[in-house]
């Protein structure tokens, strides 16, 4: 059984709110780093750590540089506490304590939000997972990732390409968590759709993500993912991220085009 999500990825406290996580080649994405999503769940776990009690409510993930498989030390800093928001910045360092992703997430005070509750259009339905078409690796290498969080394609809507994740470890508190990884898995297909082959990279410097609040409820993780511009080579993406029918996150991220 899946365990929890320190567990998946390795993770062990330190000190005075310091982390540090094992990450693996089995994490990397297709241009030999650890996947920008599962760097940007670490910021938000870490966070969560640092501002008990509190919910998260948004991040913003930089990827300075790539992380090569290694130790991740994850040192946190409390920009501000206040009485109904927490910010907390988030500094990832690979084994060189070179910075690697900085992310500032925002919690909020639970104490301080309404008692209200509306349950909006769940959205279209798609294929489900196991109907879906598995990723395949391309043909210029593996890409650890596909084999490790099996994303599938599940057909397009007016949301866009909805790519199906398992994220790999069972823990309802780390939705917030979920969320980041199929995000940014989701982020290639429509970029790609719109190239139309064209041998270019792909990655994208940034993801930013504004959770619910909803906790996982066992359903399929689904990202949908809708190209919104490409100009002069740079992509704007909005991403919309859900389990089941409960919608998880909502975000934007941009991807460089790069000749190769």
């Amino acid at each position: 059984m899946p365990g929890s999500f320190p567990e998946t990825f390795g993770g062990r406290h330190v000190a005075d709110g310091i982390w540090t996580f094992d990450l693996d080649a089995a994490f990397n994405g297709g241009f030999g780093g650890t996947n920008g999503g599962v760097l940007a769940a670490l910021c938000v776990f870490v966070a969560r750590d640092a501002a008990p009690g509190r919910i998260v409510c948004g991040v913003d993930a930089r990827f300075i540089r790539s992380f090569r498989p290694g130790r991740a030390l994850i040192a946190p800093t409390v920009l501000n506490a206040g009485r109904t928001l927490t910010t907390v910045n988030v500094d990832i360092l690979d084994e060189d304590e070179k910075l690697a992703t900085r992310g500032v997430v925002s919690l909020a005070a639970p104490d301080a939000l309404a008692d209200v509750d509306v349950d909006p259009d769940a959205g279209e339905a798609l294929a489900g997972q196991g109907e879906g078409k598995p990723w395949r690796h391309p043909k210029s290498g593996a890409i650890p990732l596909i084999d490790t969080f099996k994303p599938v394609y599940l057909g397009k809507s007016d949301k866009g390409v909805a790519t199906g994740v398992e994220v790999g470890f069972d823990d309802d508190a780390a939705s917030a968590e979920a969320a980041c990884i199929a995000a940014d898995i989701s982020l290639g297909p429509p970029v790609a759709g719109a190239l139309r082959g064209r041998p270019l990279a792909m990655p994208n410097p940034d993801i930013g993500l504004r959770f619910t609040g909803a906790k996982l409820n066992g359903g399929p993780i689904v990202a949908h993912s809708r190209l919104q511009s490409l100009v002069g080579g740079l992509a704007t993406t909005t991403i919309e991220v859900r389990d089941g029918d409960r919608l998880l996150a909502l975000g934007a991220a941009s991807t460089t085009c790069l000749k190769t």
